[in-house]
């Protein structure tokens, strides 16, 4: 059997984080939204989609739209500070010379490109940001639907994308150096769950063998 790989961007890939968090707790000081303002809360918005996680919360539409327009200025000059971890850009390089390797992300493709560029990551046959669409699940069928006889593993940092993956029948595997916390992951039940970038990198290559 084929198998093609997707790949998360931010938590996987780039370490991104704190980064992130920083740009989120200032916007909601700012705005006055001290509902929101935790990293518990923050954290917890990626346990399912992040825009329909805080309308279910109750929080109100037109807030969220002021949120994002404030928010995204902020996003774009903080991913000039965003690094990858430690040998990612290699096993990533070096897995998407052997599979088909999509990096399918809530980011922004062209900046997911620039950052590829800028730490010579090669090989990635596309990248599917919140551009192409945002819900994730239909990213992946887009990516079956390019290749209907592969099997698709979608590796992810966080509960809510691996859910996502298992919906859109991708097989999930969740990396423990990202977003969410060991035990959170494993509320998704995926079907490996990878403690270091290289134990990833091993499970990975054997469906080569």
């Amino acid at each position: 059997m084929d198998h093609v790989l997707l790949f998360d961007f931010d938590g996987v890939i780039a370490d991104s984080l704190e980064i992130y968090y920083a740009a989120y707790t200032a916007v909601c000081s700012e705005m006055g939204y001290k509902r929101i303002n935790s990293r518990e809360v923050f954290l917890k918005m990626l346990e399912g989609n992040p825009f329909r996680q805080m309308l279910w919360s109750g929080f109100p539409l037109f807030r969220l739209r002021r949120i994002a327009h404030t928010f995204e200025p902020r996003i774009r000059e903080a991913q000039r500070r965003i690094h990858p971890f430690k040998d990612m850009p290699e096993i990533v390089t070096e897995l998407a010379a052997k599979f088909p390797l999509y990096i399918v992300t809530s980011n922004t493709s062209d900046a997911v490109e620039q950052f590829l560029e800028r730490y010579e990551i090669r090989n990635v046959r596309g990248v599917l940001g919140s551009d192409v669409d945002t819900r994730k699940t239909r990213k992946i069928r887009r990516v079956a639907r390019l290749n209907p006889h592969a099997r698709l593993h979608f590796v992810s940092d966080t509960k809510g994308d691996l859910l996502e993956a298992r919906r859109a029948k991708a097989d999930p595997i969740a990396v423990c150096w990202g977003y969410h916390a060991h035990e959170t992951l494993a509320q998704a039940k995926p079907s490996f769950m990878a403690e270091t970038p290289g134990q990833l990198r091993a499970h990975l290559l054997e469906l080569s063998a």
